[in-house]
């Protein structure tokens, strides 16, 4: 999670970072000028004459960063303000994330399951063809949960090629997002087949500049990734950050950021820009957490078990684990329909969410922004090697008045995988056991039709439902939460089709 410098802000006493990652001069103040069309030509020679030195360029948005030795601002940025040539001048504003909880992984996300995103997995597990953009801390490239899943980035912190990560904050991030699933290890992300695009806006501290956020979010769209996700703020506007924002929405990218966690009835910046959907978050009982800003436009778990620094797991709880669960979700949808535009994404993952006090819309819902975006999916089988397989077939009593058939199905569970089997039923009674061969491991079973859900059980080694269906296809889906393989037994009995 993420929270900016309110008092340091307030009091004009800022942090400063050189552009290397070290502290810079105390006289040194870093500015952020916004040129016109016509007046970026002269740029150069107004900023020789102020002395100022160039340490960035945003030629997307007709910006320069600046700066400044010796002395207060104010009257740099006066002068600046009456050249014709300038559109705006202001100090470059600070954004922060915030610790990182330490603790092992333990086999609790409960944000999937308040989420639908097993049912979500049913429709897309990803592709690699979406790419989320993490502008944060960076990424650990030797992330076990991570290896493989990292497109080229950009360090603009250092201003170089190795957005690696000296935090932790971009790696927790960067699994709740899309760590690899079904590889027996670690956790589950959002977007399993999603690629990731590390761009290191803050440092090993957790600061960064505003203006380094604004040129990120401008690398980022003008390199491919369809979703970017700023899980850090500032209380204070920015011109060149509402830019930024503004310019990725305009090239079809979908910008989504932390409310932040200062308690505060509204987000923080860059959440609260209208180019941005806003994430608050929320507990396992779809309140909205103390420390969570409010008036965000959706909320989304706000603590997930995730990817940490050298190929450990943590518990990452605020603002910030919950706008990856969102940027996870809106990949899915990216996946699902490649030509969705981000309105469409955005208004899918609004229009489906949960009514929930303090945000607009509601608690997100992974399985039902998909069935939102694209009413005519249906689950489809996820191709595995451990797939269920019937044991010698069907067995049926015929397909006379009443007459019913029963199916038994064995496999091989791998948590993040599930298993399923198809049916063709007629209308009546269907119902269906699932057991465990050996041990007690949590196991799920879920009777899946054309609309959502219908019933869902979960079980210590065995689980059982029961449903009155119509005549139509349904399927039976089977998966676990165990580390290790689970070996089991389905039994369905079910009325026969044409009955």
């Amino acid at each position: 999670m993420f929270r900016s410098l309110g008092s340091a802000l307030a009091t004009g006493v800022l942090l400063l970072l050189s552009p290397g990652g070290v502290p810079a001069s105390p006289a040194a103040t870093r500015i952020v000028v916004g040129y016109t069309a016509e007046g970026y030509s002269g740029a150069p020679e107004l900023e020789r004459e102020l002395g100022a030195e160039v340490i960035g360029r945003i030629g997307a948005l007709r910006a320069d960063v600046l700066r400044l030795d010796g002395g207060e601002p104010d009257g740099a940025l006066a002068l600046l303000r009456s050249d014709p040539r300038v559109r705006y001048a202001e100090v470059d504003g600070i954004v922060r994330a915030s610790r990182v909880p330490n603790d092992e992984f333990l086999p609790t996300q409960w944000s999937v399951t308040k989420t639908h995103a097993e049912q979500a997995w049913d429709l897309s597990t990803g592709s690699s063809q979406v790419v989320v953009g993490i502008l944060d801390t960076g990424i650990d490239p030797g992330q076990p949960d991570l290896r493989g899943k990292l497109v080229a980035g950009y360090d603009y912190v250092n201003n170089d090629q190795d957005p690696s990560d000296d935090n932790g904050h971009g790696t927790a991030v960067a699994g709740v997002v899309a760590a690899s699933s079904d590889n027996v290890i670690g956790v589950a992300g959002y977007c399993w087949a999603c690629r990731l695009m590390p761009v290191k806006v803050l440092g090993a501290d957790g600061t960064g500049f505003a203006s380094g956020l604004a040129q990120g979010i401008i690398w980022a769209t003008d390199h491919g990734a369809r979703v970017i996700n700023a899980s850090l703020g500032s209380p204070v506007n920015d011109l060149t950050l509402a830019a930024g924002a503004q310019y990725a929405r305009l090239h079809g990218v979908l910008v989504v950021a932390a409310a932040g966690n200062e308690g505060s009835p509204s987000p923080d910046y860059p959440a609260v820009l209208p180019n941005v959907l806003s994430v608050s978050a929320s507990d396992q009982n779809d309140r909205l957490y103390g420390f969570s800003n409010s008036g965000a436009r959706v909320a989304a778990p706000g603590e997930n078990s995730t990817t940490g620094l050298g190929g450990i797991y943590v518990s990452f709880l605020g603002t910030s684990s919950a706008a990856p669960v969102v940027s996870g979700i809106a990949a899915l949808a990216f996946s699902l329909v490649p030509g969705a535009t981000p309105g469409q994404v955005e208004q899918a993952i609004e229009a489906s969410a949960v009514p929930i006090p303090g945000v607009a819309s509601g608690r997100v819902d992974a399985y039902a922004t998909l069935r939102t975006l694209a009413p005519g999916s249906a689950p489809t089988e996820i191709p595995a090697p451990s797939q269920a397989q019937p044991r010698g077939g069907a067995s049926g009593t015929g397909t006379s008045a009443g007459a019913r058939r029963t199916k038994v199905v064995t496999g091989t569970l791998r948590r993040g995988k599930n298993a399923s089997v198809v049916i063709v039923t007629g209308a009546g009674v269907l119902r269906a056991t699932v057991k465990a061969r050996t041990g007690r491991p949590t196991i799920r079973l879920r009777l899946v039709a054309a609309e959502p859900v219908a019933v869902s059980a979960r079980g210590a080694g065995r689980a059982s439902l029961r449903a009155q269906v119509r005549a139509r296809t349904c399927r039976l889906v089977v998966s676990t939460t165990s580390r290790r393989p689970v070996a089991f037994a389905l039994t369905v009995s079910y009325p026969a089709a044409g009955a």
